[in-house]
């Protein structure tokens, strides 16, 4: 089987009905809140999240220069409070048959890859 493509505007969902291993690569997520694979989920509230993630980085809370990129994610600033949120999702995860993979987010872009090719 070929690699196959998910794009969309809301919600990533993807059943591996493969037969064998498949990778999923996420090249770009908007908003993701919820990611479940393989029988767990995380939350996290980010951005954007993908590989090679163009951002702007850097700025300024309570006078002090911060940071707001973090591993292929950037994070958000809480105006007013000092906080910065960075979290953590990940960009590419196996799964085997049978298991799915779930994302609730916004626009969304990522490659589903059979480990046989």
């Amino acid at each position: 089987m070929a690699s196959q493509v998910l794009s969309g505007s809301s919600n990533a969902t993807y059943t591996n009905n493969t037969g064998q291993n498949v990778r999923v690569v996420i090249n770009f997520m908007q908003n993701p809140t919820q990611m479940s694979w393989g029988g767990v989920s995380y939350t996290s509230n980010l951005s954007a999240i993908g590989r090679n993630v163009a951002f702007q980085s850097g700025g300024y809370i309570n006078g002090a220069e911060i940071s707001l990129s973090a591993n292929n994610a950037f994070g958000s600033v809480i105006p007013n409070s000092g906080l910065v949120i960075v979290g953590a999702f990940p960009t590419e995860i196996m799964l085997a048959p049978t298991q799915t993979f779930s994302a609730t987010c916004a626009v969304y872009n990522i490659v589903v890859i059979p480990e046989a090719g």
